[in-house]
């Protein structure tokens, strides 16, 4: 296998990985043995499990980007409305939704917290420049978009029986 299809393999382990068990929880044992490799192996393509972490963070925020920010793009006369579409079906992926907490949650350490920090500005600069975004209606979006993360975590819709839940705050 080529290093590089090898290398996407390991990130969406890691993605499992450490969507369950968190930075520090998260073992790269556990990730190898996911796809077949030896640690040392692992790190060969990724030189520490710090880095490991980083670069499952940084494929989140790119999939958060295609799901929610490139689909706003697409609907320039709705943007927000357009992104809270996209943003209910990132939310059916849970795995992506506690990768996010996570990297929230690992934020103690300095190269990690520089990165969430950067992502984050990312997304939220992206919603502001959305045309006819204002900074009010991103900051409540972001705002309406973390609780939305932290209620899919919790499993909340299987809570309150609703299919629909997260249109009552996204609309």
């Amino acid at each position: 296998m080529a290093a590089h299809e090898r290398r996407e393999e390991i990130l969406a382990a890691a993605m499992t990985e450490f969507s369950e068990k968190g930075f520090h929880g998260g073992s790269t044992v556990t990730i190898a043995e996911r796809v077949g490799i030896s640690q040392p192996n692992l790190f060969r393509l990724f030189p520490t499990k710090k880095a490991l972490f980083i670069a499952a963070i940084e494929r989140m925020n790119e999939r958060l980007k295609r799901g929610m920010i490139e689909y706003g793009r697409q609907y320039p006369e709705k943007p927000l409305e357009a992104m809270a579409h996209g943003y209910r079906a990132l939310l059916e992926d849970r795995e992506l939704m506690l990768l996010l907490l996570q990297g929230y949650a690992a934020c103690e350490d300095e190269e990690i917290r520089v990165v969430i920090r950067r992502v984050s500005a990312e997304i939220f600069t992206q919603i502001e420049t959305m045309p006819g975004v204002s900074t009010r209606d991103a900051v409540e979006f972001y705002a309406q978009g973390m609780l939305l993360t932290v209620a899919a975590a919790m499993r909340l819709p299987e809570i309150v029986n609703d299919e629909d839940w997260a249109k009552r705050f996204l609309s």
